[in-house]
């Protein structure tokens, strides 16, 4: 998988050099200083969250800061780890590591001791032999300026804080050479460190080859990544060229999940870096890592994606629920018609169903997700999963078995919760989307042809008799609407409905139905007709089935049959 990651990233770097990861690179929260050969300061840089305007020196020092980074905590220069860079070029503490006397005279003695003669830290014969390599390309350290910048740091490291922010974040000190000089020095400390560690190291006449260190830990804590059947137990070796690429790679990846772009597609020398509110525009086949930023990039996720498009054809939001938009601006009002892209789609289901919380939380801690509706944190965590892999893959598997349950659960939480508005626009957008995960019949001739039949019915002089399940949960639902909107109280309470929407079989529903008739039949003319009709037909009709919630929700949400005119102008029923 990462090899064939690779290749793509290779052809990228080949054509971009150093600049595809620097040009990328963000400068963590920190001051930067640069100094130049006499020991002047030339400039300071600040960053934090508020600020990090990439423009002046920006990436002068980024590009420095990125070649004097430490490969990992573990594999520090300074062995009391409060020296975090790693050439005798720059300088990194934290600012507390100053004040707090953690940094010491002793302490940046030894770190250019052992920049001076890095054998002096690799007891490691291996780690040695791969530094010498480097001292035999390169050339040893000039120790004159390895004693001109200690003496530096020395005088004052610890009186530049009062030019600087005072914060927790870090100092890092820059000595302004050529961009060359800290090529060198970086790779001199980088590559006998790149491997996860030189005791699996194999060497060959042509390479060195090891484990890499990236998104890979093996210790005597992990022996269950050990392949026990093989002669060498290493889960896979690379060679030292192809390690320092890949090294190279999750570079490159973590600087696009510090700007939160963790949704990578890898292609043919092709690799785009998106956030969870972008998506792609052109039609994509290859890799796909959903990465996460830590200790180091995290792959949490990877899968072969072939044929996606983001581009949807066929998709219609229809006012199958009518909504009154005079006095609310709703969340769907400006998207009815057709849908044609993945991303106005994964906003709406994001705004609509979640309260804008699915985009940012497809993989957050549950208990990092600060919904206060339970019911609507219980389906995000339940189905947030199969609707990345529709908005991020193009994989509808999972979404078309879970859809319809998790959307009217939402729906019916809606109503109890007394958001009619936002009801109606969910039962709306839900009929858009089964129809196009789904298909057959449209959920809008569905409920017009309902509508039209009961409407013939209940205005006829003689109660004629309802002929299917549909016809009976839609009725049901209409009848229940009619007798909450009797209520005296200021507010319509629609929670009242709760218990007929838990109901489970029929028996029960005509039950509930029963007592609401009994809670608000003192305002209901015993003349009212349709009502009459409604309620007869209902009580007269049995069945066996499991009780249809869709159907009974659409009835509730359906304008009135019982209060509509039959001409404008004419008294409705019952009134």
């Amino acid at each position: 998988m990462i090899k064939g990651c690779l290749e793509s990233f290779k052809e990228m770097y080949d054509e971009k050099g150093e600049k595809l990861i620097t040009d990328s690179y963000v400068l963590g929260e920190g001051s930067y200083v640069l100094v130049d050969e006499h020991g002047e300061i030339v400039e300071i840089l600040e960053v934090d969250k508020k600020n990090s305007d990439k423009t002046g020196r920006y990436y002068e020092f980024a590009e420095m800061d990125y070649l004097s980074k430490l490969v990992s905590m573990d594999k520090p220069v300074d062995q009391k780890k409060v020296i975090h860079s790693n050439n005798f070029l720059s300088f990194f503490v934290k600012k507390e590591n100053i004040s707090n006397g953690k940094l010491t005279d002793d302490i940046i003695e030894n770190y250019y001791k052992n920049l001076s003669d890095p054998r002096i830290k690799y007891k490691d014969k291996e780690k040695k032999r791969m530094y010498e390599l480097l001292e035999e390309k390169y050339g040893k350290s000039d120790i004159d300026s390895i004693e001109k910048q200690k003496a530096w740091i020395k005088s004052n490291i610890f009186s530049i804080l009062n030019k600087l922010k005072n914060n927790k974040s870090y100092l890092k000190v820059f000595l302004k050479a050529n961009i060359e000089e800290y090529k060198k020095e970086s790779e001199k400390y980088v590559v006998p460190n790149i491997y996860n560690n030189t005791q699996f190291n194999v060497k060959t006449e042509k390479s060195t080859y090891g484990l890499p260190n990236d998104n890979m830990g093996l210790n005597q804590k992990k022996p269950y990544l050990d392949n026990k059947t093989r002669k060498n137990s290493t889960p896979y070796l690379v060679s030292l060229e192809e390690v320092i690429l890949q090294k190279k790679f999750f570079d490159y990846l973590y600087n696009n999940v510090c700007e939160s772009k963790t949704n990578i597609y890898i292609s043919d020398g092709y690799i785009k870096c998106l956030s969870n509110d972008e998506n792609l525009d052109d039609k994509f086949s290859g890799y796909f890592l959903r990465v996460k930023k830590g200790k180091e990039v995290e792959i949490h996720d990877f899968d072969i994606i072939v044929g996606l498009d983001n581009k949807l054809k066929g998709l219609f939001i229809d006012t199958i629920i009518l909504i009154d938009y005079t006095k609310f601006k709703g969340l769907l009002s400006d998207n009815y018609g057709e849908i044609k892209d993945i991303s106005t789609l994964k906003m709406l289901i994001s705004d609509i169903y979640f309260n804008k919380f699915l985009t940012n939380n497809y993989f957050s801690d549950p208990k990092d997700i600060k919904l206060n509706d339970f019911r609507v944190k219980e389906n995000l965590i339940k189905s947030r999963g199969a609707f990345f892999n529709w908005f991020y893959k193009g994989d509808t598997i999972v979404i078309k078995q879970i859809f319809d349950k998790t959307s009217m659960e939402l729906i019916k939480n809606a109503i109890c919760n007394e958001y009619m508005i936002k009801a109606k626009e969910q039962f709306n957008l839900r009929c858009g989307i089964l129809d196009y995960l789904i298909g057959g019949e449209k959920m809008a001739d569905i409920l017009n042809g309902l509508a039209s039949s009961l409407r013939e019915k209940i205005n006829n002089k003689q109660t004629d008799k309802i002929e299917s399940d549909n016809e009976y949960y839609f009725a049901v639902g209409q009848i229940s609407s009619y007798l909450l909107s009797k209520s005296k109280s200021s507010k319509k309470v629609h929670s009242l409905i709760n218990p007929l929407l838990n109901c489970k079989t029929d028996e029960k529903l005509k039950l509930q139905l029963q007592m609401l008739f009994k809670k608000y039949n003192y305002d209901i003319q015993k003349e009212s007709k349709r009502f009459n009709n409604f309620s007869a037909m209902v009580l007269g009709y049995q069945t066996e089935s499991k009780v249809d919630d869709n159907m009974l929700v659409a009835g509730y949400l359906y304008s009135s049959l019982i209060y509509e005119s039959k001409k404008e102008g004419e008294v409705k029923d019952g009134e």
